[in-house]
């Protein structure tokens, strides 16, 4: 969840407020734009957020929003061990911040040990990591805005998620353990303790202005990872832990089928790797290596499918038509 935002802005001269202030208002009407209580949002169709707090978002739709949120925090905690040591950015790396260990512990938990063969980034989520990187890449003040957007969000209105998904799937640690900060013991001192630094920060006024317009673009890519989750809110009728065994069966156990069906009927006979990504009730996912390059290769099915059952059937039909087209190429 984004950061919380209160308070004033005004131009960057003297007597204006102070930095982390300019960037709570400036970042106020994102936020409104994410609050699921916002008035300015209440005629528009039930989000993730929403259907979390009225409990009518299913585990499978919490933990597909959970696996989107691994890929976002895998990239903040990667340039934050490289800014560690960083005199402008190292004073916003904090150990007790990381997220990553606790989501893949509740994503272990959710999905089983192969958890991580059956989650793949959304191209919105993927253009969200390409957002950090880029912005991390320029400077510290790519990381700075990044982390303040995820883990300020995470200290505030995060804490009403966890609450949330406990109540919901009656979660005791692990499932929601992603929203508990045990090495924090006052969360509001905290967030003081880094509104100050924000204060401090050693930036130039046009590097200041550049992190607030980075937060904004945070802001935005968030938006949208979110709204790509709300589209496919209940349309997938296998639960992630399913696709997470028969997609790493196929990766582990049949990488060569899977880079044949890729080959075959997925339309890239060049295909130098492949793997299965995930599925759905009516079509799989793969992603192939072509001249160098990993593509997305989307696959129909012959018709719907609802049960597990049904799946290998379908994947053993696609080997079979693949096999026969290329032999007959």
């Amino acid at each position: 969840m984004p950061a919380d935002t209160t308070a004033a802005n005004g131009p960057a001269d003297a007597g204006t407020p102070r930095f982390a202030a300019r960037i709570r208002e400036a970042s106020w009407s994102r936020h409104q734009g994410l609050d699921p209580s916002a008035e300015e949002t209440a005629d528009r169709a039930p989000g993730v957020f929403d259907r979390l707090f009225d409990g009518s978002l299913t585990l499978d739709d919490y933990t597909r929003w959970h696996a989107q949120q691994y890929f976002v925090y895998e990239a903040i905690e990667a340039a934050a061990e490289r800014f560690a040591s960083d005199a402008v950015a190292g004073p916003f790396v904090f150990p007790e911040l990381a997220r990553l260990p606790a989501i893949e512990a509740d994503l272990r938990f959710l999905m089983g040990p192969k958890w991580r063969s059956g989650i793949e980034p959304l191209p919105a989520t993927r253009a969200y990591v390409d957002r950090i990187n880029a912005a991390c890449a320029e400077g510290p003040g790519g990381y700075i805005a990044h982390a303040y957007t995820r883990y300020l969000g995470d200290l505030s209105g995060g804490q009403a998620f966890g609450k949330a998904a406990r109540r919901n799937y009656g979660f005791e640690g692990e499932g929601a353990s992603f929203y508990e900060f045990t090495g924090i013991k006052s969360p509001k001192a905290f967030k003081e303790e880094y509104r100050a630094r924000l204060d401090a920060v050693d930036l130039p006024e046009a590097g200041k202005v550049r992190v607030i317009e980075e937060i904004l673009l945070a802001y935005d890519h968030n938006g949208a990872v979110l709204a790509a989750l709300g589209e496919g809110l209940g349309r997938n009728p296998f639960e992630p832990k399913v696709i997470a065994a028969i997609c790493h069966h196929m990766n582990h156990d049949h990488a060569a089928d899977t880079l044949v069906i890729c080959r075959g009927v997925g339309g890239y006979p060049g295909a130098e790797t492949a793997r299965m990504t995930g599925f759905d009730g009516d079509g799989a996912d793969f992603a192939a290596v072509v001249d160098g390059a990993e593509l997305p290769i989307r696959i129909d099915w012959a018709g719907p499918l609802s049960e597990r059952a049904e799946v290998r059937p379908e994947i053993v039909r696609l080997f079979t038509e693949s096999k026969a087209s290329l032999e007959n190429a």
